[in-house]
């Protein structure tokens, strides 16, 4: 009976779900006919899906995929035994930035195809296979941490812009206001020397005048004197 279990964990079928009396086709291993069927489903689009060449799939939402997905066809939730079987199969990953597998019997619409999937029979290259697999998904999470940590830093250069174009127009407004502050000082001096201009000149006007009437005045008297001595003598 041991012996019996083994061969069924083996084989994938205690895994799958085939243990559990879910229905199995002839010829066609239970975790291809249930991804098929997971993947053709119209219901889980928003997570797994056909490709737009519809030879290959999508997994738009590993999360979900992992723990509603998963459990519901697989009675489990471990994404990397899912991949560990689909290397199983001979399914391949398509491009590094997505979850994107394909195979050649694996088509939208043509699921009588798949009876030529089979099990690889060397757990070697399937081991090769998964491990390869984890080395693509370590290097898919570095290329997305790193668009993350480039995204990251382009927003604060351009908040740094923003900042540095801020200082520039208070730059430029400065730079108006002592302009036009210089030009008012200008024009104040000017209105100031002006002013201290006439002051003196209204000085030195008054001046003139005293120092005229002092010679007028000087005059007159002089000639006062004169007249009085003419007329003494006359007398």
């Amino acid at each position: 009976m041991a012996m019996n279990n083994m061969n069924r964990f083996s084989s994938g079928e205690i895994e799958h779900g085939v243990g559990d009396g879910a229905k199995r086709e002839p010829g066609i291993a239970p975790f291809v006919t249930k991804t098929y069927d997971m993947v053709e489903d119209p219901n889980t689009n928003s997570v797994i899906c056909w490709s737009s060449s519809g030879s290959s799939f999508v997994i738009s939402d590993h999360n979900r995929f992992s723990f509603e997905l998963l459990p519901k066809y697989f009675k489990h939730t471990n994404m990397s035994s899912f991949v560990y079987q689909l290397n199983n199969y001979g399914f391949k990953k398509i491009g590094l930035q997505k979850w994107e597998y394909g195979h050649y019997w694996f088509q939208a619409g043509k699921k009588h195809l798949i009876s030529n999937i089979k099990r690889r029979t060397k757990n070697l290259n399937a081991r090769r296979d998964f491990n390869q697999e984890n080395y693509f998904y370590g290097v898919g999470e570095e290329m997305r941490s790193q668009r993350d940590l480039n995204i990251t830093l382009k927003s604060e250069l351009e908040k740094l812009k923003e900042r540095q174009d801020d200082m520039i127009k208070g730059i430029a407004s400065l730079k108006e206001y002592l302009e036009r502050s210089e030009a008012e000082s200008r024009k104040f001096l000017c209105f100031l020397a002006k002013a201290v201009k006439q002051v003196v000149a209204t000085k030195r006007g008054t001046k003139r005048d005293v120092e005229v009437r002092d010679v007028i005045t000087s005059k007159r008297r002089a000639e006062d004197v004169t007249g009085s001595s003419k007329s003494s003598e006359k007398n």
